[in-house]
């Protein structure tokens, strides 16, 4: 082991040995030398292998624990890391938050960066740096990120998203909400899957008979450079390039499609240049 994994243990234990076991109901403080206090108001749980909240409460900064579990509106003043988080309901973190899987439904914001493996978001989400991922990303509902996306498998997306960066995956997906979205600086992948969102209610043989067509939202990126398959649906982009490529209804090109395999183009499709075909 060398000095630096040493050290790093070394904190892990004198962090671990500060958590006291613990157990809340109604309103009280959990204090750990060192770090600062845990406010809980309703009731939870302490120990150095988990903090369960549920109700409202508040962690201090630098807390590092097994699991982090919060229902209803829980404050993280500063960074945070465990090998999983689950929020539900209001969660805001002041820092990083690390976690080999994170899981909020609700509101979360987090003012630094996401590093971990797994995170799936249903609500809304806003990062305020950058996330960082070894596996997969999903999110359903608003999520903004102000730095790049990289999730090393997939990137999957149902509803409005606004990325100030890149989005950086093997596998992109995206189901398009009502409203606009960006991907300021593009997107790289193998493969990437933009749709329209389609019909809401009973729909026989594409008739909505109960519901209502939804209106139609609108993906706005610059390149989209991928290995492989490429289908974009109500796309406005700058340039397109992959093996095989589908420009679908609804989509804007302003620049180059280069394809290598196969290539189709919706004819309500507006595409600047004819299609090239690269060896």
């Amino acid at each position: 082991m060398s000095g630096e994994e040493k050290m790093r243990e070394y904190e892990k234990r004198l962090i671990e040995t500060a958590i006291p076991t613990t157990r809340v109901s109604g309103s009280g403080k959990v204090h750990i030398e060192g770090i600062g206090d845990i406010r809980i108001s309703g009731s939870g749980f302490v120990s150095p292998e988990e903090i369960k909240i549920s109700g409202s409460g508040s962690l201090p900064g630098g807390i590092k624990v097994g699991r982090i579990s919060c229902s209803g509106s829980v404050s993280i003043e500063g960074s945070a890391e465990a090998e999983e988080m689950s929020f539900s309901g209001s969660a805001s973190v002041a820092g990083d938050a690390k976690a080999k899987s994170l899981s909020a439904s609700g509101s979360f914001s987090a003012d630094g960066e996401v590093k971990g493996s797994l995170m799936k978001t249903a609500g809304s989400c806003k990062i305020g740096r950058g996330i960082e991922l070894e596996d997969v990303l999903r999110a359903h509902g608003s999520l903004k990120v102000l730095g790049d996306v990289k999730a090393k498998n997939m990137v999957e997306i149902h509803g409005r998203f606004d990325v100030n960066g890149k989005i950086i995956t093997s596998d992109f997906e995206a189901e398009l909400s009502k409203s606009e979205s960006h991907v300021r600086n593009g997107i790289e992948a193998i493969n990437v899957s933009v749709k329209k969102r389609g019909v809401e209610g009973l729909v026989l043989f594409g008739i909505p008979i109960f519901g209502r067509i939804l209106r139609d939202g609108k993906l706005y990126t610059t390149d989209i450079v991928a290995e492989g398959k490429v289908y974009l649906e109500n796309v406005s982009c700058n340039n397109v390039y992959g093996k095989d490529v589908t420009i679908g209804e609804g989509c804007t090109v302003k620049g180059k499609v280069k394809y290598s395999e196969s290539i189709s183009v919706h004819p309500k499709a507006k595409v600047a240049n004819p299609p090239e075909k690269s060896s």
